[in-house]
């Protein structure tokens, strides 16, 4: 089996620039490419095949969130391609990394649902219990999809699980940032 190393802070229409930070958003129009991971590769005694840094971030802070009639815009599923690097000869690896960033716009797009229907929680600032929760069963299915697909080596476990997350995210298309309604 091949190694791989992968550290991950748990598509590009645009880059963005925040706080010096270039930041690429999930796009449901446009899939990253190998261009998008511009960080330095490491040692190739290391034999590392990707390394990504993606997130999700909050901006549930402010008075300002009380008027707001959702807060799908308040949560954002980016990576942060100077700090991503992927092997350009393995394409899988990309695709592998491609079904994780799928999967945290899931987790996403989760959080906006539950923040959705827990308004008065999240405007009373207890916003991080939902958080965990989701983040938990985020862990579990990544756990799950790496166990089945072997990190995204046994195509038939990655395909099934491409597949998968395809419905999760449909099934939540109404809390889709990029999405055109």
């Amino acid at each position: 089996m091949k190694e791989i190393f992968l550290t991950l802070t748990l598509l590009t229409t645009s880059i963005l620039t925040i706080n010096g930070q270039e930041k690429i958003e999930w796009n449901a129009n446009q899939k990253l490419t190998v261009n998008d991971f511009k960080g330095t590769p490491p040692d190739p005694s290391t034999r590392q095949s990707l390394i990504a840094r993606n997130g999700i971030e909050t901006n549930l802070d402010g008075p300002e969130i009380r008027n707001l009639k959702t807060f799908n815009k308040q949560i954002t599923n980016y990576l942060y391609p100077n700090d991503s690097w992927v092997l350009w000869t393995d394409k899988g690896r990309l695709r592998y990394f491609l079904t994780i960033f799928d999967m945290n716009e899931w987790m996403a797009r989760e959080l906006r649902k539950r923040y959705n229907q827990n308004r008065q929680q999240v405007l009373m600032g207890e916003h991080k219990k939902i958080f965990n929760e989701v983040q938990s069963e985020f862990v579990r299915t990544r756990e799950q999809y790496d166990r089945e697909s072997e990190y995204g080596t046994n195509i038939v476990g990655q395909v099934k699980w491409e597949t998968k997350i395809s419905e999760m995210l449909n099934s939540l298309s109404a809390f889709c940032r990029t999405c055109e309604k």
